[in-house]
């Protein structure tokens, strides 16, 4: 059942809408919240609640039109919105990739969501995409409540889950010392990548 919760966001501005928390979980980096909210000054809960009846409205055919949006937070910060992610996401990768003549190996700072690696593979160049992200349960928290923002299950040869796409690579490390580790002035580095995209924050 929905209720009325009031969180901050990251602009400061307080949402009080119908909302449910979906998932509330403590990492040893953050705590990650997760909750579906409606506007209702858009009159989606009604639309929503159309939906729920199995007769043959336009909202009981077309569910997915008519969810509450998903919100996640992380230490009680806005950072992502069912509704909103692909554009940012896309702004977050495309201009990069499409400024490179042929990208073929990218790596990823952060991106716990999935959906930064999704945006990469998109890209019929890419060979290898590496994620270092520190934080393995929020890679498994949105594998388990938002799946659709890291589903490759469209790219051929690829998976429902973008992560086990064969081009993709995770670690789950601080970026900073892997980047040392494997890029120190004193070692032979490995191959440089043609991006890296920061998607932390």
């Amino acid at each position: 059942m929905l209720r009325y919760t009031c969180t901050a966001s990251v602009s400061l501005i307080l949402l009080c809408l119908p909302s449910f928390q979906v998932a509330s979980i403590e990492t040893d980096f953050q705590r990650i919240d997760i909750y579906d909210v409606m506007d209702p000054d858009r009159g989606q809960r009604i639309s929503y609640e159309k939906s729920l009846v199995n007769d043959s409205s336009y909202e009981s055919q077309h569910q997915s039109y008519f969810r509450p949006d998903r919100l996640v937070f992380l230490d009680g910060w806005l950072q992502s919105s069912r509704d909103y992610e692909a554009a940012y996401h896309e702004a977050l990768v495309h201009p990069a990739l499409f400024s490179h003549s042929n990208p073929k190996r990218v790596a990823i700072i952060g991106g716990g969501e999935g959906a930064t690696l999704r945006e990469v593979l998109k890209h019929n160049t890419i060979k290898e995409a590496v994620m270092i992200e520190i934080d393995e349960m929020m890679v498994n928290a949105s594998r388990e409540y938002i799946p659709e923002w890291s589903d490759c299950s469209d790219f051929v040869g690829s998976s429902p889950w973008c992560i086990e796409d064969p081009r993709a690579t995770e670690y789950y490390e601080d970026a900073l010392a892997w980047f040392t580790d494997r890029y120190h002035h004193d070692k032979k580095p490995e191959e440089p990548f043609d991006a890296i995209i920061l998607d932390a924050l």
